[in-house]
């Protein structure tokens, strides 16, 4: 690590959380923030200056709490999420930090969120869930992410509970149906 100062920090921070694409790893930002708040005395003094969120601090400051194994691949940029590395530093222990780094490390960036959605929605483990991800891209699956806004989503999970479907499949059946359609139309047309 490249001795810091106050603007050296400030630099890091707005050049790398202000910006769509990082030029520095989630490690050297991490080390800004907490340059930053052990200068201005808090998290709030430095969400203050620099416009960012209590939470973003924290999260941040939270990839410093990792095993050197797992910042070294954070250095790397192997795992280059901060919600994965938070997540990752969020887990009970160091093996199963260490071990959970080096899992997301293998994985192609597009994977990560596949698992961690699986992950989430069925307890399931690093492990499994990248073997059901995997096994599942073989055999032709491919996983949209659809944002919706709250009101759209509680429509959906709405009318999904009415009827007695996942809103999952209540938006797939949808999209085929629109497809159907607008094959249909393209026929009439030729």
């Amino acid at each position: 690590m490249t001795t810091l100062t106050e603007d050296k920090a400030l630099a890091i921070v707005f050049a790398n959380t202000k910006r769509k694409k990082r030029t520095e790893d989630l490690v050297t930002i991490a080390e800004a923030f907490e340059y930053l708040v052990k200068l201005y005395g808090s998290q709030a003094a430095v969400s203050k200056k620099t416009g960012l969120s209590q939470e973003i601090v924290r999260e941040f400051r939270k990839v410093l709490s990792l095993p050197d194994e797992v910042l070294n691949v954070i250095r790397a940029r192997k795992v280059d999420s901060l919600d994965a590395a938070y997540r990752i530093a969020m887990l009970d222990n160091r093996d199963q930090q260490i071990r959970a780094a080096k899992e997301l490390a293998d994985l192609q960036s597009g994977d990560i969120r596949d698992i961690r959605r699986l992950m989430s929605d069925t307890g399931l483990s690093v492990e499994e869930s990248k073997k059901k991800v995997l096994e599942a891209k073989l055999k032709g699956l491919h996983i949209f992410v659809i944002d919706f806004d709250n009101d759209e989503y509680k429509v959906i999970v709405k009318k999904a509970k009415s009827e007695g479907v996942a809103p999952a499949q209540l938006v797939k059946r949808a999209v085929l149906e629109w497809l159907e359609a607008d094959t249909h139309k393209a026929k009439r047309r030729k």
